[in-house]
């Protein structure tokens, strides 16, 4: 779908969707990081957390403002791209680190940054010339690498506590799926799945966060 640009936004409903985002998880960061007070490794983990979706939102929402094309939209292009790896890693940076211990922990840290370093390294410096369906599928498969431990952490805390953690990674997985489908169209010009996959970016989020918050004073073991 063609879209229709404002005056200094090239996809206005992209652009702006992602950029007030990125200002309410400033806000959101707050009561996350006050509720994770009394231990610096949980305030740590959940601001890896918090960085990660500024970033992510902030660097998309200048990327769908600038016109193409142009050498700065270029660079926001691979830059956007490489915080997608970012936010995989930095949502179960947090998750890894609460409810996890020792070699387990450690070991499940550093896998998932290696495969986000890979990932951001393939996608930055041979931008162009890898296929669209790799990327997402790429994405998909860190994202779900992940939710090995989510299974694990499930079988110790239950279903409801962790029913927003998974329900954000599906969020994202129908999101992803709209975008490799690239459809449907809502409004012709303005909301296509493009941009229902940035409001799916935004539920994800926000479902994670929601989970994060309600674990922020897990008790770290040592290790």
């Amino acid at each position: 779908m063609q879209v229709q640009p404002l005056a200094g936004f090239h996809e206005p409903f992209s652009a702006l969707v992602h950029l007030a985002g990125a200002l309410v998880f400033v806000g959101l960061a707050v009561p996350l990081l006050r509720r994770a007070r009394g231990d610096g490794r949980r305030l740590a983990l959940l601001g890896v957390y918090a960085f990660a979706c500024v970033l992510l939102l902030a660097l998309s929402g200048v990327y769908h403002m600038l016109p193409e094309p142009g050498t700065a939209r270029a660079v926001l292009n691979r830059l956007d791209r490489a915080a997608i790896f970012v936010l995989i890693a930095g949502t179960h940076t947090p998750v890894q680190g609460l409810f996890f211990r020792g070699a387990a922990r450690r070991a499940g840290l550093v896998a998932l940054w290696l495969i986000a370093a890979v990932g951001i390294t393939l996608f930055t410096v041979f931008h162009g010339e890898l296929p669209r369906g790799l990327a997402t599928g790429t994405y998909l498969a860190l994202g779900w690498l992940a939710g090995i431990s989510g299974l694990i952490v499930w079988r110790r805390i239950g279903t409801a506590r962790i029913a927003p953690l998974v329900l954000g990674g599906v969020a994202y997985s129908l999101g992803a799926l709209l975008l490799a489908l690239d459809r449907p169209t809502l409004v012709h010009g303005h909301v296509g799945a493009h941009e229902l996959w940035h409001l799916a970016v935004l539920l994800g989020m926000g479902l994670h966060w929601t989970f994060l918050f309600q674990n922020a004073r897990q008790e770290l073991a040592p290790g």
